[in-house]
């Protein structure tokens, strides 16, 4: 099912996109436990994308002009960074906060998935035309690539 993949890879990435290849070493255990310890850590699922030769332009438009939109419409946060590069093998990347830590990886799709899905259909006039959007922004996807990671923010 095309939608259900979209939704999941872009989860609003809004939505759009985009789980990974992490050097083992990054999943070892240090001497004093795993490094992902500590209540302060804030999970990250970040998207590399990689769009096809010509589809690059068309693919940020559909991001802006429509699924961002929705995600607004949903109430669903944004990105918390999008980059997009000059270099390099990647086209973009967007990092999104897993709201509910490492728990929001168990989700088939989540709930705020689906609310901006729903967001998405109504605000293109029905789902059959929410699905051709997707399949267009999905077609012009070359690679794409998500990785999980944790940052701890500075003390408040």
């Amino acid at each position: 099912m095309m939608r259900t993949k979209t939704i999941g890879s872009l989860a609003a990435l809004a939505a759009a996109l985009m789980l990974t290849a992490a050097p083992a070493t990054a999943q070892d255990d240090d001497e004093a436990g795993p490094i992902t310890w500590g209540d302060d850590a804030k999970y990250l699922r970040i998207s590399y994308v990689k769009y096809k030769p010509g589809k690059r332009e068309r693919a940020m438009q559909i991001i802006d002009e429509h699924f961002a939109k929705a995600a607004a419409a949903a109430g669903r946060p944004g990105p918390v960074m999008v980059i997009h590069f000059q270099s390099g093998e990647w086209d973009a990347l967007w990092a999104w906060e897993l709201e509910g830590g490492t728990a929001d990886l168990q989700w088939y799709r989540s709930p705020g998935s689906v609310d901006w899905w729903n967001a998405l259909v109504k605000q293109e006039g029905g789902e059959d035309k929410a699905n051709a959007l997707m399949e267009e922004y999905v077609g012009s996807i070359k690679d794409s690539l998500n990785e999980i990671g944790h940052h701890h923010p500075p003390a408040k």
